[in-house]
């Protein structure tokens, strides 16, 4: 029997009178494993193997307590053990924080109800998406509280509730979109406040879960984080079943974006709105905002008649400059540049759109961009889309715009910009094209999302099956529409 081991035996079969195995106090602080379930209960006139309900064995000692005196004890055992597990010298460095991560994406919490510090019940619904840039640990978290319904944000995790501060979050507006903040211990006795003063809640794990350090370890790796219906999907449905759902789910996407389209069709001229599109595609997610804000700031009219007062070979840096002037005076504070690489930062990709529409200054930017569609080869065109979209410099061909984010471009803006304006003036053609083109798309490179996605349908596989583009999309799709939601037993995945 184990130190932290404590039982509950009958003692003398008397009803409401219970027998307690206290271990040595000695042993107590002496182990990081402080119990999982500190108590086990034996029935009535049974005893546990290889000890009597009167006898200490193994340097054990046996008490008869009543039930109350019994669970007293209890509880007073757990919390010394505990707070001198806690206290002792570098043992909460023992516990960390990706451990602590892992808690909050498995099973353990999900569907519980849970107390923060100021006595605030809630409930996960959806842990998240693990955020590997800046900011917090975890995007677009779903909880439910009691009297306020469905929270939606960030969550930041920490091993003790003072590092918030310690971290210097308090002074980052990175983590104003923090609606909980998860530790191990609430160690001091101040809230948790974020940089724009709003104080959210401290949810502890330890007195929630009444798990100790030793146990997590163990019990992550038994429940694992695949806890998601949806998993083991290609065992059950078969490769050819998660294609069909993948193609439906990427098709669905593609026509939600026509969808968008053709609503700012009927607010907008056509040129401005595939620039504001192709503005936010050059913004990748954490710039998107700022890029389209820049676009309405300095619209594609506005550079048309700069660009017309240049010499053609000048249009491309004249308008670049202009672009970046409109940049500068929307102020710093709307750029992201933290966590993205050198070749996207935003200055880059403003440069490139400079040089980008004064290539369709003379042709017009819905026009070039349409010819493009209706002239490439349904099954390998997607090489000449993603030409009309790279922008280079001198002898680097990709230094403004790369390949990588050509195809983003064409596949988020391009194609369902086409089938939009193809569905408008009644052009099947051009509007099976853009499908026809889409379907066959090759795939994009990975991001977090398809990522996740295909560890949480795959355990880390499936590129055999998320083939194309369409299928990335369907991954992404699901994603926004089920998991962010927290809608598992709605998804089409979830079987």
């Amino acid at each position: 029997m184990s130190w932290g081991r404590v039982s509950r035996l009958s003692a003398s079969g008397r009803p409401g009178c219970t027998s307690l195995v206290v271990p040595p106090r000695d042993c107590l602080p002496s182990s990081p494993s402080v119990p999982a379930f500190a108590t086990r209960w034996i029935p009535q006139g049974k005893s546990e193997k290889g000890l009597s309900p009167n006898r200490g064995v193994l340097g054990q000692r046996t008490i008869s307590l009543t039930r109350a005196e019994g669970a007293a004890v209890d509880g007073a055992l757990r919390l010394e053990a505990m707070n001198k597990w806690h206290n002792t010298e570098g043992r909460q460095g023992q516990v960390k924080e990706r451990l602590l991560a892992r808690v909050w994406r498995s099973k353990m919490l999900r569907g519980r109800e849970v107390v923060t510090t100021g006595g605030m019940r809630l409930q996960i619904v959806h842990p998240g998406r693990v955020n590997s840039g800046g900011g917090p640990d975890f995007r677009h978290t779903i909880i439910t509280v009691g009297g306020k319904g469905v929270v939606k944000g960030d969550v930041e995790i920490h091993v003790r509730s003072s590092q918030w501060r310690s971290h210097g979050h308090h002074r980052n507006p990175r983590y104003n979109g923090v609606i909980l903040h998860v530790v191990m211990w609430h160690d001091q006795g101040k809230p948790t406040v974020l940089q724009n003063g709003k104080a959210v809640p401290i949810l502890p794990l330890y007195p929630n879960l009444k798990l100790c350090p030793g146990e997590m370890e163990e019990l992550c790796s038994f429940l694992g984080e695949d806890w998601e219906p949806c998993r083991d999907l290609e065992a059950r449905l078969g490769a050819e079943g998660v294609v069909v759902l993948l193609d439906r789910a990427g098709e669905e996407r593609f026509k939600l974006k026509a969808a968008h389209f053709q609503e700012q069709l009927s607010l907008k001229e056509r040129d401005q709105v595939l620039y504001e599109g192709l503005m936010g595609a050059l913004g990748y997610s954490k710039n998107k905002e700022p890029f389209q804000e820049l676009a309405q700031r300095l619209p594609l009219k506005a550079l048309k008649g700069i660009a017309l007062m240049e010499s053609e070979q000048r249009r491309g840096s004249v308008l670049a400059g202009a672009l970046l002037d409109a940049a500068g005076g929307m102020g710093e504070a709307q750029w992201e540049f933290f966590g993205i690489r050198p070749r996207n930062r935003p200055q880059l990709r403003i440069a490139g759109a400079g040089y980008l529409f004064a290539r369709y200054m003379e042709k017009g930017l819905a026009p070039g961009v349409l010819e493009l569609v209706r002239e490439a080869d349904q099954k390998k065109g997607h090489s000449r889309l993603e030409q009309g979209m790279m922008v280079g410099s001198g002898g680097a061909k990709d230094t403004f715009i790369g390949r990588g984010r050509a195809k983003e471009m064409v596949v988020n803006v391009l194609l369902p910009f086409s089938f939009a304006w193809g569905e408008r003036t009644s052009q099947a053609g051009l509007r099976e094209r853009a499908l026809e083109l889409y379907r066959n798309y090759p795939p994009l490179e990975e991001n977090q999302i398809t990522r996740q996605m295909r560890r949480q349908l795959f355990g880390g596989g499936g590129v055999g099956v998320v083939n194309s583009a369409q299928r990335q999309q369907g991954l992404i799709h699901l994603y926004r529409n089920f998991c962010l939601e927290g809608k598992c037993y709605g998804c089409p995945l979830g079987g």
